[in-house]
C-alpha cells in the first residue's frame, strides 16, 4: 500500500511541475511571436515570461492548497473510524 501511495504522490508531483512548464512556455512562445511580428524585441517576450510565471504560480498554490486540503480530510476520516475500546 506504500508503494501506491508513493507514485500517487510522484505523479501529482511531476504533473504540478509539468503544468507549471507548460504555462510559462505557452506565454513566453506568444510573447515570442508578438516580438517578432511587432519588431520589439524583448517587450513581449518579457511580458509573456512575467504573465506565464504569476498564472503558473497560482495554479501551483492553488494545487497545492486543495491537496493540503485532501490530506487534512483524509486524517480526520481517519481518526473518526478508529475507535478505542
Amino acid at each position: 500500500m506504500a508503494k501506491k501511495n508513493t507514485s500517487r504522490v510522484v505523479v501529482a508531483n511531476i504533473t504540478i511541475g509539468l503544468q507549471l512548464a507548460m504555462t510559462v512556455l505557452i506565454f513566453v512562445y506568444g510573447g515570442h511571436r508578438l516580438d517578432e511580428h511587432y519588431d520589439k524585441s524583448p517587450l513581449f517576450i518579457s511580458i509573456g515570461a512575467v504573465i506565464g510565471m504569476s498564472l503558473g504560480f497560482y495554479h501551483l498554490i492553488k494545487d497545492l492548497h486543495r491537496e493540503s486540503e485532501r490530506e487534512k480530510k483524509r486524517d480526520t476520516d481517519t481518526r473518526k473510524k478508529v475507535r478505542w475500546m
